[in-house]
C-alpha cells in the first residue's frame, strides 16, 4: 500500500532536501495553483490557474505537482444488485449489468470506481509586455496506490457507511456509464501509466480596471496521451480563458472564466465530447513570514453532458486547501487537499495533492 507513496513522495523529500541548502529568501510563486484532478475532466483542458503563471521578463519558473485521486461514485443499482444477491466484496460483472439493464431499461445508472495518481511538470517562461507562456506536461497513473482502505476508513468513522465501499473489493478499476442510447463499460483494462495529453499555453495583459489586474489566456492540448484511456482524448483541445486578480500583497483574491472547444475527433473512453466552460475562484491570505493558506473552488461543465442526464453529465462543484511555504531561495513546497461538494457524483470524493516550485531569475 504505501510502496508508491515511498517512491514518489520519497523523490520529492531529496528534491526538497537539496533546495533546503539555500537560503529562504527570494520571490516564490504565491499561488501554485493545484491540478483539477477529475479523471472524467482532465483530458479535455479544464480551466486551470497553472495558465495564469507570469514569471518576470527573461526569468523561468518550473514546478513539479503530484496528486493523488479517489473516485467513488454509483447509483443505487449495482449496490443494490450486489445486496440482493450476496456479492458482498465481489467485483461487479458484466452479467450483473446485463441484468440491471434488462430490469431497469430507462435508468441511466452509473458506477465509477477508480484511483490514481497525477504528476504535471510545469515549465513557463516570461516575456517582455506582461506576457508567458506554460508548457504542462502530465504522466498519469490509473489503478494505485490502492489506498481505497483509506477513504472507507474515514466514511465509517464520520458515519457515511451508507456510501457502501465495503461491497465491493478495494483496489478496483471499474467504470460504468449508461446514457441516453448507449453505455461506456470497462471493468478493467484501465490501470497502467504514462504519458497524458500535453497543454501549452500563453498569457497576456488585459489592464487594470474595476479594481483588479486583468489578463487573457490561451491554450491548446495535444493528443500526447494514449486515446482510449483515461490519458488523453486522442484530439486537439483549444481553449480561451479571463483571469482577474484583486488585492495586494499577501492576500489576494483571483477569479478565472475560460472556455474549451472539444475537438470532434476526440473522445472521452469513445465517447463524443461536449464543449465545457469552466469558472474558478482562488484565495491566498499570509499567516506570517512563512506561511500562506490558500483555497479554491470551482465550477465545470462536464464533456459528457450530450450523453447522459445523470449526474455524470452535470455541472460539478469542487474545492481545495492548503498551504504553501518557501523552503529555499526562490523555491517552495505547498500540499493541499481536495473534496467534492455534498457528495457530489461528478468529480473524485477527495484528492492529496504535493508541489515543489523554483524560480529562475533572468540573466543579467
Amino acid at each position: 500500500m504505501f510502496v508508491w507513496a515511498r517512491r514518489h513522495l520519497g523523490a520529492f523529500g531529496t528534491v526538497a532536501f537539496v533546495l533546503l541548502g539555500g537560503v529562504c529568501s527570494g520571490q516564490i510563486d504565491p499561488w501554485a495553483s493545484v491540478t483539477f484532478p477529475d479523471p472524467l475532466r482532465f483530458s479535455s483542458l479544464p480551466i486551470s490557474g497553472t495558465e495564469a503563471i507570469v514569471p518576470g521578463p527573461g526569468a523561468w519558473q518550473v514546478s513539479t505537482a503530484l496528486g493523488y485521486f479517489n473516485v467513488w461514485q454509483r447509483t443505487w443499482h449495482t449496490g443494490r444488485s450486489h445486496e440482493v444477491l450476496g456479492l458482498a466484496r465481489k467485483p461487479l460483472t458484466a452479467q450483473e449489468i446485463r441484468v440491471l439493464e434488462q430490469n431497469f431499461p430507462d435508468d441511466q445508472f452509473y458506477h465509477i470506481d477508480l484511483e490514481g495518481w497525477r504528476n504535471d511538470l510545469l515549465i513557463s517562461r516570461g516575456f517582455a509586455g506582461g506576457t508567458a507562456a506554460t508548457l504542462r506536461v502530465p504522466w498519469v497513473g490509473i489503478g494505485s496506490p490502492h489506498w481505497d482502505a483509506i477513504a472507507e476508513d474515514f466514511h465509517a468513522r464520520v458515519g457515511l457507511a451508507d456510501v457502501r465501499r465495503d461491497w465491493f473489493p478495494r483496489g478496483q478499476s471499474t467504470l460504468y456509464v449508461r446514457g441516453r442510447r448507449a453505455a461506456v463499460e470497462t471493468l478493467s483494462g484501465l490501470e497502467g501509466s504514462g504519458l497524458g495529453d500535453v497543454s501549452l499555453s500563453v498569457i497576456g495583459p488585459l489592464g487594470r480596471w474595476l479594481g483588479a489586474e486583468h489578463r487573457w489566456a490561451v491554450a491548446v492540448e495535444a493528443p500526447t496521451g494514449e486515446a482510449g484511456t483515461l490519458r488523453g482524448s486522442g484530439g486537439w483541445d483549444m481553449g480561451v480563458r479571463w483571469f482577474g486578480t484583486w488585492g495586494q500583497g499577501p492576500s489576494q483574491a483571483r477569479v478565472g472564466l475560460g472556455y474549451t472547444w472539444l475537438d470532434p475527433g476526440g473522445s472521452w473512453l469513445g465517447v463524443k465530447r461536449n464543449d465545457t466552460w469552466g469558472a474558478l475562484l482562488e484565495g491566498r491570505v499570509s499567516l506570517g513570514r512563512r506561511l500562506t493558506l490558500r483555497g479554491s473552488t470551482r465550477l465545470d461543465s462536464s464533456p459528457l453532458a450530450g450523453f447522459t442526464d445523470s449526474d455524470i453529465g452535470a455541472t460539478s462543484f469542487y474545492w481545495t486547501v492548503g498551504m504553501l511555504a518557501p523552503v529555499a531561495r526562490d523555491a517552495w513546497v505547498a500540499f493541499d487537499v481536495g473534496e467534492n461538494y455534498g457528495g457530489s457524483a461528478e468529480v473524485p470524493d477527495f484528492s492529496l495533492h504535493l508541489q515543489l516550485g523554483l524560480k529562475l531569475p533572468a540573466s543579467p
